[in-house]
C-alpha cells in the first residue's frame, strides 16, 4: 500500500476525557492476524516534523514489504498527542499502536487500556536489557516495549566556557556547590544577557535526579500508588532552585516563565545565553545544531562528589504500546517488533529518541553517527557502570505530576511560596492524583 491510503486525524480537545478511561473495562484482544486478511493499523506518536518524516518513511517501507497492511499515521506535538489519546481511549477508539513516555505508560496500562506484550510471541525482546524491560512492566505485565534509553543530565556550552576563560568542571567529582560556583563564574565573566544555568525545565526529571541522590524516588519502589520521598528532601530541592537563581546567576522568574512557554529553538541555551542546562543526552545533536556551539555532556553534580551517587539514571525515553482493544493484536505486534528491532529503524532514528535499547542496534548505529552522536552513545556506555539509581515505574494517576512540579517551581521562584510550603503542597497534590488513579 502507498502512503496515499494513510489518513491523519486532527487533534481534538480532551478536557476531562481521560477521567472517562477509569470507566473502561479491559478488553481482551482478538485473534486477528496480519497474514490472514487485509488489516488497517492506526499508529500514533508525537514529536517534531523531522520525527514525523522519519517515521512516515519507515512506514512506507513496512507497507511495501507487508502487502495487505495499511498504516494510518496519527501524529502531532506532545500536547496534541496526549489530548487526543485521552479522548480516543475514553471513547474506546484508541490507535492500535501507540507511542508512550514513562510518565504516561502506566496511566493507561494500569487501567486496562494496553495489551500485555508478553502474550504476543511476534515481539522479540532478546536484545533488550532486563532493566529496560522492567521499566515497561507493571505487576508482571509488559505494557510498553522500550525503543531507547536516555539519561537526563547536565549539558555545558563549551564555547561560552572558553570565552569566559573558565574550565569545564570535573564531572566525576563535582558537587552542587561547585555547580553554583562555576555557573556564576561564567555568567559574571561574560555579563550581559548570559545566565549561569537554567533550572531544569523537565521539572519531574530534575526533581527525581535530586531525590535519587538522597536514596529516594518520586514514586514508591514497590510500584504502589504512593510517593517514595520525604517532604524535607523535596523542600531542599526547592531551596536548590533558589540557589541557582540567587547564587548561580540563574534566569529571573520572568525569564523562567518565558522559557517554559517559548519555542525550543529560541530558548536561552539554544541561543547561547546560558552556560549550563539540563537536557536528555540524546538531545545533544539538536542542541549543537540549533546553537551553532560545541556542547559537552556532563554527569550531574552530587551531594558529596561521588559519581555513583549523583542520581543519574538510564531510563527508557520512548515506548511502543498496543491498545487492548485492537482488532489485530498479532499484526500490531509485528509492527511494534519492526519499529523496535529492525536495523533500518535504528539507522533512521539514530539517537534522536535516545540510544537504542536493543544492544544489537547500538552496534548498528555507531558507524552511522557523527562525532556528536557517538558522544551520546559513549556517555551512556561510560556512565552505565556508575548508575545505581533506577527510578520506580510511574503508577497510574501520575501523568500530571510533571505539570504540578513546574507550577510549584514557579511559585518558589517568584517567592510566592517558601520551599517547605511548596514541598508540602506539591506532595499533597501528587498524593491526591495517585489516589484518584
Amino acid at each position: 500500500m502507498t502512503t496515499s491510503s494513510r489518513r491523519t486525524r486532527a487533534a481534538v480537545g480532551a478536557t476531562g476525557a481521560l477521567a472517562l478511561v477509569l470507566g473502561l473495562t479491559a478488553c481482551s484482544t482478538s485473534s486477528g492476524d496480519a497474514g490472514s486478511e487485509d488489516v488497517t493499523l492506526r499508529v500514533a506518536w508525537w514529536g517534531s516534523q523531522e520525527r514525523h518524516d522519519n517515521f512516515l518513511s519507515l512506514i512506507d517501507e513496512y507497507e511495501a514489504e507487508n502487502p495487505g497492511v495499511t498504516i494510518e499515521a496519527e501524529y502531532s506535538d506532545s500536547g496534541g498527542h496526549w489530548d487526543r489519546l485521552a479522548t480516543t481511549t475514553a471513547g474506546g477508539d484508541a490507535p492500535d499502536v501507540i507511542a508512550f513516555d514513562k510518565e504516561h505508560l502506566f496511566q493507561y496500562g494500569g487501567r486496562g487500556a494496553l495489551a500485555d506484550l508478553n502474550t504476543l510471541d511476534t515481539i522479540d525482546t532478546s536484545d533488550f536489557p532486563e532493566a529496560s524491560i522492567d521499566q515497561g512492566s507493571l505487576d508482571g505485565e509488559l505494557f510498553g516495549l522500550p525503543f531507547s534509553q536516555n539519561a537526563y543530565t547536565v549539558v555545558a556550552n563549551e564555547d561560552l566556557f572558553s570565552q569566559a576563560g573558565v574550565e569545564l568542571p570535573d564531572d566525576s567529582t563535582w558537587t552542587w556547590d561547585d555547580f553554583y560556583e562555576v555557573s556564576n563564574a561564567v555568567a559574571t565573566k561574560l555579563g550581559g544577557d548570559v545566565r549561569g544555568s537554567d533550572y531544569g525545565e523537565a521539572g519531574n526529571a530534575t526533581l527525581e535526579m535530586w531525590l535519587g541522590q538522597h536514596g529516594e524516588s518520586l514514586f514508591a519502589a514497590d510500584g504502589s500508588a504512593e510517593i517514595g520521598y520525604d517532604v524535607d528532601t523535596a523542600a531542599a530541592w526547592f531551596e536548590h532552585l533558589e540557589h541557582i537563581r540567587d547564587a548561580a546567576s540563574g534566569p529571573s522568574p520572568d525569564e523562567f516563565i518565558e522559557e517554559m512557554s517559548g519555542v525550543f529553538e529560541e530558548g536561552r541555551f539554544l541561543t547561547n545565553r546560558s552556560a549550563l542546562a539540563f537536557y536528555y543526552a540524546s538531545q545533544l545533536p539538536a542542541l549543537e545544531t540549533a546553537s551553532g556551539s560545541t556542547m559537552a555532556l556532563l554527569r550531574p553534580p552530587s551531594q558529596d562528589g561521588s559519581a555513583e551517587e549523583n542520581g543519574l539514571a538510564h531510563i527508557p525515553s520512548w515506548f511502543w504500546g498496543i491498545s487492548s482493544r485492537t482488532e489485530h493484536p498479532e499484526a500490531a505486534a509485528d509492527l511494534v517488533d519492526f519499529l523496535s528491532n529492525d536495523p533500518r529503524v535504528a539507522k533512521t532514528m539514530l539517537v534522536s529518541l535516545g540510544v537504542p535499547a536493543s544492544t544489537a542496534n547500538q552496534e548498528v548505529i555507531l558507524p552511522e553517527l557523527d562525532a556528536t552522536g557517538q558522544e551520546v552513545v559513549e556517555f551512556i556506555s561510560e556512565t552505565g557502570p556508575e548508575v545505581t539509581f533506577v527510578p520506580p515505574s510511574s503508577p497510574p494517576g501520575s501523568g500530571s505530576v510533571g505539570d504540578s512540579v513546574i507550577r510549584y517551581m514557579e511559585e518558589v521562584l517568584f517567592d510566592r511560596l517558601e520551599p517547605a510550603d511548596a514541598a508540602a503542597q506539591l506532595t499533597a497534590e501528587i498524593e491526591d492524583q495517585l489516589a484518584r488513579g
